[in-house]
């Protein structure tokens, strides 16, 4: 299903790094802050996403 989702992002022209699928565990605070802070470092690299407005 992931990459289905994967591939859809890629048709609408989205960047597929932004999209990111992790499993944590509730017991892992500390690793959701990391992932959090990690892909939000690789999203603002990216930049903007660019998309144009439908007229």
């Amino acid at each position: 299903m992931f990459e289905m989702t994967r591939e859809l992002v890629r048709i609408l022209g989205i960047n597929p790094e932004r999209l990111r699928l992790e499993w944590i565990s509730s017991a892992e605070g500390t690793r959701f802050a990391e992932v959090v802070r990690d892909f939000t470092e690789r999203i603002m690299a990216l930049g903007p996403i660019g998309l144009k407005r439908a007229a």
